[in-house]
């Protein structure tokens, strides 16, 4: 795969995360006082939103751990975290839906948000996934596979200039 088109699945990876530990460091200190009334907003406030905050932390760093080590194991925690906030909100959106009236919850911002924010992780994750599973950075030596990269010939002229120093010279000696 192209090094810059495997950077750029990296960059969005770590955006995913930028964003996610900038919204849970502003967001879950502010949240954590609120004591939720009722039911539907379990979610935004006291001990729950403080143990959502953690795992959200948890789970981003185990996808930093995923990019840097290139490990897909370590993008299942992030997985598992946003689907279940995510359940958690889209069953909140459908009681409000119920109790206060679908166009209210229409004319709102957060269906806007969620329609782009939603598509833009999962294919994120998705690409990130399939990077480390289709185009691993380390081939094992054992298959006796040597993956060429074509955006990389340093490794061919640094073995020439070796065979080229390191064969004995050719000298002819006049006989005379």
């Amino acid at each position: 795969m192209d090094k810059y088109l495997r950077w750029f699945i990296k960059y969005q990876s770590y955006t995913i995360v930028s964003f996610t530990l900038t919204m849970v460091i502003a967001v879950t200190p502010i949240i954590s006082h609120h004591e939720p009334n009722e039911i539907e907003n379990l979610r935004f406030g006291g001990v729950v939103a403080v143990t959502f905050g953690i795992s959200w932390t948890i789970a981003a760093m185990c996808l930093v751990i995923a990019i840097q080590k290139e490990d897909k194991r370590f993008i299942y925690p992030y997985v598992c975290v946003f689907g279940l906030d995510l359940t958690l909100l889209v069953l909140r959106e459908f009681y409000l839906m119920i109790i206060e009236g679908i166009y209210v919850e229409i004319i709102t911002l957060k269906i806007f948000l969620a329609a782009i924010t939603i598509p833009y992780v999962a294919a994120s994750l998705f690409a990130l996934h399939r990077l480390f599973t289709v185009d691993p950075k380390m081939t094992q030596r054992a298959e006796g596979f040597v993956r060429f990269d074509r955006n990389e010939i340093t490794g061919v002229e640094e073995n020439q200039l070796n065979a080229n120093t390191t064969s004995p010279a050719n000298h002819v000696i006049p006989m005379g």
